[in-house]
This record gives structure tokens, sequence and C-alpha cells, in this order.
């Protein structure tokens, strides 16, 4: 998790009940896994931690709990903190999307390499999705 888009001592002062927080989890010390981003709403604020529900999927919600002196998520499910909204970039949640979709179309022709429409449909995402981003230059 990036200490550059956490949330600073200031802003976790200033939570309240109802404030919506971005939370960002999923990723290792090591940083090897691609963070998650979700959004989360105060619904409680005590002395030592702030008190966050989360949607879901299948209509739930879940309440996590989070330090009021570094935002990191201290109810269990793994790391998970805080981070600035600000700091989220819209156009990196649709990069993502993207990714996703080329990772969806790539693990169906992998199932089924024999799958030519498959291979073509990838084969197309990838040309597209290099056209919007660029190539990226190795270093």
């Amino acid at each position: 998790m990036a200490v550059e888009n956490r949330l600073t001592a200031d802003q976790l002062a200033v939570l309240a009940p109802g404030d919506t927080v971005a939370i960002e989890s999923g990723t290792t010390a090591a940083g090897f896994q691609r963070p998650r981003l979700t959004v989360g709403r105060v619904i409680r604020v005590n002395p030592a931690e702030i008190v966050v529900s989360v949607k879901v999927p299948g209509g739930g919600n879940f309440v996590q709990r989070y330090s009021r002196r570094d935002g990191r998520r201290t109810s269990g499910g793994g790391g998970a903190e805080l981070v600035d909204m600000d700091a989220v970039n819209p156009a990196t949640v649709e990069q993502r999307r993207e990714v996703q979709q080329l990772d969806r179309l790539w693990w169906a022709w992998r199932r089924n390499r024999g799958d030519v429409d498959t291979l073509r449909r990838l084969h197309d995402a990838i040309g597209d999705y290099l056209q919007e981003t660029g190539p990226r230059r190795s270093r």
C-alpha cells in the first residue's frame, strides 16, 4: 500500500459519520498484487478507531474498523487502509477495467485454444488497448 496516497492524521481526525472514504486493499508488503480500491461510508467514530461500512457483492454490508492514528484496518481480513480519494485517478480505474477485459479474453482463449473467434477478439482488444495507451518502452 502506498504511503503517498494514505490519509494524513489531520484528514483522519475530521472524518465523521456519513463521510465517504476510499479504501485500498489487496497489496502485500512487497507490493506483488494489484491494489483494489473500494468505497465505504463512515458509520461511527470512536477515540481509537473509525468504523466503515462497505457494500459487498450480493447486496450485504461489511463492517470494517480502521485506526484513527494511521488509517490502517484493525479488523481482520488482511491489509487495507483509508486513502485520499483525490489521489485515486479515474483514468486508472478505467485502465484497470480495460486490462480486466483483456484478462477475461485471455482466460477464455486459454480454456479453449482452438477457438479462433475468441483469439481474434483478444487480438483486436490488445490492438485497441495499445492504440489508446501507446506502447510502453522498456528501460
